[in-house]
């Protein structure tokens, strides 16, 4: 489908949708500022061990005092990117220094490689085999610099980008515990993630060289990963090139893609490539297509390329963690501010109304897995919960439908 990028002051507005975009926003504005920062303010400061705590369950108990330093990361970027993008509030300052403060101290091996786990004296239980540790703490610290014009959070960014550019040119250079990247192959997630990461580094550093590090990211996303004849953007692809007919091999995560497409769909703006947006868009909306669940609803987590889920590929591809439905909205909203055209709304809707009827918790934070049928149920990846996908997307959609 071809699809048409108009730049924001030029839209027209689908019927109808001035009213469905002031409800959207309100609705989320309600959701990230009464319930979700609440729950974190409340449960997730550490001021006994520092840093923020990430082992709980959805009532918001403490479960452990062990620090995933992912989490640290990820968290460091929201309560920077809250006071950079609503408003500097005393409150999340001193969380976001405070996380800072951890990660200052905290972490790195002598390598500058980040720790997966340290217990809670900051031992490390797990070292450096997860490397999107180091992009999320990346992330964080581009984004507290941007707030404070901390030259040390700068310093530790760039460090952090050496040494995991280096690691990430090289097959078989980096761990993704406690996930695993078949041998001889490269994985969506890796482009995906650092596209973004350098992106926002190479502008705060103004680094051109990591800048055009994040653009090449995206650019490998839509011609490595993107099979025309299955017209579909894979999971896994051959370190050197083509196609592997196997299991995992023949898999898409929607997820991944829509988060992947988001970010290209911002990165090829800001460089003013409309067709590259056009292209993203596009891939968006046949993904959402090919992977709804039209019998329950939602997204679930792998999908096989034919449309069945893989057999004997993953454990449970047909659970729906909340981040898939969350960066599925995020992905439509972004569709709709650069196209104006109604599928991204509707679609925005659609999944909306399925989402609001299942993943919010009392507690004020999101339930964050469920089976297909929308029923919770244990976490397939980290044990954790922290306030990333979920603050990240609410953030944007505030600005997005405002």
């Amino acid at each position: 489908m071809q699809t048409t990028v108009t730049e924001p002051s030029q839209m027209v507005p689908p019927s109808g949708s001035e009213s469905l975009t002031a409800a959207l926003a309100q609705k989320y504005r309600e959701v990230l500022f009464h319930q979700v920062i609440p729950f974190w303010m409340r449960h997730g400061f550490d001021r006994e061990y520092g840093g923020i705590g990430n082992i709980l369950d959805d009532e918001g108990n403490t479960l452990n005092h062990d620090k995933y330093l992912w989490s640290q990361g990820r968290a460091l970027w929201t309560f920077s990117a809250l006071c950079n993008h609503v408003g500097e509030r005393p409150e999340w300052r001193e969380f976001a220094d405070h996380i800072f403060a951890y990660l200052q101290t905290h972490g790195r091996d002598a390598g500058g490689r980040w720790m997966y786990r340290l217990d809670k004296g900051g031992k490390t239980l797990d070292g450096a085999v997860n490397i999107y540790v180091d992009g999320f703490v990346l992330h964080g610290l581009t984004e507290y610099y941007r707030l404070t014009g901390n030259a040390e959070a700068l310093a530790m960014a760039l460090e952090t980008h050496d040494q995991v550019r280096d690691r990430l040119s090289v097959c078989g250079g980096y761990d993704v515990f406690p996930f695993h990247i078949p041998e001889g192959m490269r994985t969506l997630d890796v482009p995906m993630a650092f596209s973004w990461f350098f992106y926002h580094l190479g502008e705060a550093a103004d680094r051109r060289d990591i800048l055009g590090r994040g653009i090449r990211y995206s650019e490998e996303i839509l011609t490595r990963f993107y099979r025309p004849d299955l017209d579909v953007i894979l999971q896994f692809v051959p370190w050197d090139g083509g196609f592997s007919d196997a299991p995992v091999g023949r898999t898409f995560t929607p997820g991944t893609v829509f988060e992947a497409m988001w970010f290209g769909m911002n990165i090829f703006s800001r460089m003013g490539d409309p067709a590259r947006v056009a292209e993203c868009c596009a891939h968006l909306e046949r993904h959402l297509h090919r992977a709804w669940d039209v019998r329950d609803g939602g997204f679930p987590l792998v999908v096989d390329v034919d449309g069945n889920h893989p057999a004997g590929a993953y454990k449970n591809p047909d659970c729906k963690p909340w981040w898939v439905q969350v960066e599925a909205l995020v992905a439509t909203a972004y569709a709709w501010h650069f196209t104006g055209q109604a599928w991204c709304l509707d679609w925005h809707a659609k999944i909306h109304e399925w989402v609001l009827a299942l993943y919010p918790h009392a507690s004020g934070e999101w339930r964050q897995w469920l089976d297909r049928r929308g029923n919770p149920m244990p976490s397939e990846a980290l044990p954790v919960k922290d306030p990333f996908h979920l603050p990240r997307a609410l953030l944007q959609f505030i600005q997005i439908f405002r």
